[in-house]
């Protein structure tokens, strides 16, 4: 899930419906090779991205989708990527994901 909205001002939009169009368009080693490539990145360039992974006509097809997770991130209060929750409660921003091997113990 992401939090992007599709009005236009937000810039998480083109690489997210990107991840969503490879998604639809090839298999799941390929969506996590692409999550990989731009999150490990050390600099976001979309040009560079949309290069090594080319959509021809599967971008607008994805809106739909990306109006169905920002109306469910909205109603169910999801502000950020990742929001981690932990038996149903969002885990304290005083805790990181490092936290958890502690506590969980």
């Amino acid at each position: 899930m992401f939090t992007a909205h599709t009005d236009g001002n937000d810039a998480r939009v083109k690489p997210v419906i990107h991840f969503l169009a490879i998604d639809d368009l090839s298999t799941k080693s390929k969506t996590k090779q692409a999550l990989n490539d731009w999150y490990l990145a050390d600099i976001k360039n979309y040009k560079l991205f949309a290069s090594k992974y080319p959509i021809n006509g599967g971008l607008k097809q994805q809106n739909n989708k990306m109006e169905a997770m920002h109306n469910w991130c909205i109603a169910e209060n999801i502000t950020h990527t990742p929001t981690i929750f932990i038996n149903g409660y969002e885990l304290p921003k005083e805790y990181s994901i490092d936290d958890l091997t502690e506590v969980l113990q």
